[in-house]
């Protein structure tokens, strides 16, 4: 088994609860899963054209409205999937990973709280 490289323990999102505004695009995407070094986002090459870095917003709707704005963000992995949900949608789809750069402190402590929820709320 292959082992996670990642450093930062993860919060799979399994609906639209968390999406991520990507400001040079002003598209949505919704968040595959969350940490406190970054994010996944899917979304269709066909409709959007992400660069390698980015500044996004991240909404929560489903915790509060919860809104972090500003977040900048550099890619690490862009990767093809062909599943969407559980059923094959046809087109392309892909799963961006995106490292955040650098958290001011109000906005680590704002993350720092959405993650905590996150947690809690798949744990029930």
């Amino acid at each position: 088994m292959e082992q996670d490289r990642r450093s930062d323990r993860r919060c799979n999102i399994d609906s639209d609860e968390i999406q991520v505004s990507v400001l040079s695009s002003r598209k949505i995407h919704f968040v595959k899963d969350i940490s406190k070094g970054g994010l996944a986002i899917e979304y269709s090459p066909a409709e959007d054209k992400l660069a390698e870095s980015e500044w996004v917003d991240i909404i929560a709707v489903d915790f509060d409205r919860f809104y972090l704005p500003k977040i900048a963000c550099k890619t690490v992995y862009d990767i093809a999937t062909l599943m969407h949900g559980r059923s094959f949608t046809g087109g392309e789809m892909r799963i961006r990973g995106l490292k955040f750069v650098e958290l001011a402190k109000e906005q680590d402590e704002k993350l720092d709280d959405l993650l905590r929820r996150c947690f809690e709320r798949s744990e029930k």
